[in-house]
């Protein structure tokens, strides 16, 4: 029926689609990790002022974590990925944040497989929630690429946000003094 080269020309363009495909795949992401040119902050995720939406996420050993635990408290709400470069390097200073900022609870979202998180919080010794990303959380908070912020209020309003990777940067995005 088919020949040892109509087999062969089938599979060249089967490799060519996939490469195709993940070449798109990468751009799209590209796209998102930055704003649109003249795009200011207002204009990228969530509005200031909002009620930040509720989410039920798994933390690295596989519990769900609800946003609503944290009730009463100040959140910074972190969206990241293991594969981001940008949050490689912002890893050390969210942890110094952490640590200096008991009054504002970081948790963190993670794009990445359950066991590339868990081996995240050994490596870099996080002592607050890391949870597994799913899209529909990110889509919800409208993420615009990662590092992305959020700061949400004692009373579930999200009252900040941005792009941040530096411990000075989330200093002055949760607007907050060391403990």
């Amino acid at each position: 029926m088919y020949g040892f080269s109509d087999r062969l020309l089938l599979m060249v363009a089967i490799i060519g689609l996939f490469v195709r495909m993940n070449q798109l795949q990468e751009a799209a992401l590209a796209a998102l990790a930055a704003p649109p040119a003249g795009a200011t902050m207002q204009d990228v995720g969530l509005a200031v002022g909002r009620p930040a939406p509720a989410f039920i996420l798994p933390d690295v050993n596989g519990a769900p974590v609800a946003l609503e635990d944290f009730a009463g408290r100040r959140v910074l709400l972190v969206f990241s990925s293991v594969s981001c470069p940008a949050c490689t390097e912002m890893y050390p200073h969210l942890r110094a944040f952490s640590e200096a900022h008991r009054q504002v609870q970081v948790v963190m979202v993670s794009r990445g497989a359950a066991e590339e998180n868990r081996a995240l919080v050994e490596e870099q010794g996080f002592a607050f929630p890391v949870l597994t990303w799913e899209d529909s959380a990110a889509q919800a908070y409208a993420v615009p690429g990662t590092p992305f912020c959020y700061v949400v209020d004692e009373a579930g309003v999200i009252v900040g946000k941005g792009f941040a990777n530096t411990r000075a940067q989330f200093e002055a995005l949760v607007g907050g003094r060391a403990e």
